[in-house]
């Protein structure tokens, strides 16, 4: 029996971009998505475009919260599927994204935690990079290195409950913090090697702004939280283990191909015309 999937989207202000990820949840068609908004009191339009979409929600707000983990809290306390994941209001989820999330939780023996590669998209949602999430180790995680990125992560919502779910002080690594209490209680991580969703860069993004920062080390949130749960951890021992990750996916060509796929594209090619492509729809005859 495939699982219910809810999906929370944190939304503040993002006129441009939430119609978007309000449609591609919406057009994926499966049977059980209980699909949630909180939205932080927008005052840009885009409470027009939710309530054009209201009929099709489980539940819906309009209020002022705390910042993105406290809406995200507020949206999931109105679910009750057997997996979670929050999807942020500038970014999209792939056709039959949901259809594979549910093949491989029934095939695999319900895991705790799903992941899929990602596409990054831009303002224009023109993709600008793929990006081949390796299988999560168990041993590199604990060592400061995690793979599962936006909006591609799927979780029990048994044991987000169990682990107490968001934490309202984390405003930058909120996943960060659920994904190391989730792994200490021993979580079993299951990949799907396609190409699942598309995660917006664009300059007012928050997450971009921290992107940028993870790429080069640690911002003082995801530092507080490694220093509090990963026991005998450093910022320097942590560098030296993506270093050596990196080394690990450059060795099994992870960067070549994700390079190679990315060059078969037309130039310029939006997420939403690449999944019309041969390409995307043969990987679910797998």
């Amino acid at each position: 029996m495939n699982p219910i999937i809810s999906i929370v989207t944190p939304s503040f202000n993002q006129v441009g971009f939430i119609e978007e990820t309000i449609t591609s949840i919406l057009h994926q068609n499966y049977a059980g998505l209980e699909y949630v908004i909180a939205d932080g009191g927008s005052t840009d339009g885009s409470i027009d475009i939710i309530e054009k979409n209201a009929s099709k929600l489980k539940w819906w707000c309009s209020e002022p919260d705390d910042g993105q983990s406290d809406a995200i809290m507020k949206g999931f306390n109105q679910c009750t599927g057997d997996l979670f994941a929050w999807v942020n209001s500038d970014d999209v989820l792939f056709p039959h994204c949901f259809d594979m999330v549910a093949r491989y939780y029934v095939k695999k023996n319900k895991p705790d935690i799903i992941t899929a590669n990602i596409a990054y998209i831009d303002a224009n949602s023109t993709i600008t990079r793929f990006i081949r999430v390796p299988r999560q180790s168990r041993l590199l995680f604990y060592r400061g290195v995690w793979w599962g990125t936006a909006p591609c992560v799927f979780f029990k919502r048994s044991l987000f409950e169990k682990v107490g779910g968001l934490q309202h002080k984390y405003h930058l690594s909120m996943d960060v913090d659920i994904w190391v209490r989730m792994m200490a209680e021993g979580a079993r991580v299951v990949h799907i090697p396609s190409y699942m969703g598309g995660f917006r860069i664009h300059p007012s993004a928050k997450t971009t702004i921290n992107l940028q920062v993870r790429r080069t080390k640690e911002n003082y949130e995801t530092t507080e939280i490694f220093n509090e749960h990963l026991v005998g951890s450093t910022q320097r021992s942590r560098a030296l283990w993506r270093l050596m990750a990196k080394g690990y996916r450059a060795m099994s060509l992870n960067y070549l191909l994700m390079c190679l796929d990315y060059k078969k594209l037309p130039p310029g090619i939006r997420w939403d015309d690449y999944v019309e492509l041969d390409a995307y729809k043969k990987q679910f005859e797998r």
